[in-house]
């Protein structure tokens, strides 16, 4: 389903790219911040051993871990104010591997060169989980939003922030895992 849909990415841009001059393509770079927040709710979950039989209530706990991204994407200017930007991005923290697929529509700001974005991301876990691959969504959907700003017709700085929607885990009856993202980084269009 990955490759599907990283071949319909690369077929739209390319199309887009064909079809008018206000297409560029980019190369960007830049910090990771991942915060990940593991809640469990002990009356949903059917954890009973005979040594824990009272075993209630919920427990949270937050990671967070810093790392780097880099990326080939793509943006098309429409008329007027508005922009669609999309690219495929390698991202690695602390020893976990993954693609980040962000698709946005930016609306910018007078002739400031400021923009504001908005759009879902696409994750995709690279690692090989052992025996958990069968109860793991190694592809996740998120929600971002965030500022860029465009320093000349090149170069540009862009900083989004993801909230991903679906669990991790692709059973009911398990922790609730929900992982979200910080990029901030430069670009360059050509």
């Amino acid at each position: 389903m990955m490759k599907h849909f990283i071949l319909f990415l690369v077929l739209s841009i390319s199309v887009l790219s064909g079809s008018a001059q206000e297409f560029k393509w980019d190369v960007n770079a830049g910090y990771l911040h991942v915060t990940s927040r593991l809640s469990v709710d002990y009356s949903e979950i059917n954890i009973y051993t005979p040594d824990d039989p009272f075993l209630i209530g919920e427990f949270t706990s937050t990671e967070t871990a810093n790392g780097y991204y880099l990326g080939l994407g793509g943006q098309y200017r429409l008329e007027g104010a508005m922009a669609i930007s999309g690219s495929l991005n390698y991202a690695r923290y602390t020893e976990s591997n993954f693609l980040q697929i962000p698709l946005a529509l930016h609306y910018y700001i007078a002739e400031s060169g400021f923009n504001i974005l908005a759009g879902p991301q696409f994750t995709y876990n690279l690692e090989d989980l052992g025996p958990f691959n069968d109860d793991i969504n190694k592809l996740n959907i998120g929600a971002g939003a965030g500022l860029g700003y465009d320093f000349t017709k090149s170069l540009f700085l862009e900083a989004r922030y993801t909230f991903q929607l679906n669990r991790y885990f692709k059973s009911d009856n398990t922790p609730e895992i929900r992982t979200n993202y910080l990029n901030i980084g430069l670009g360059y269009r050509f």
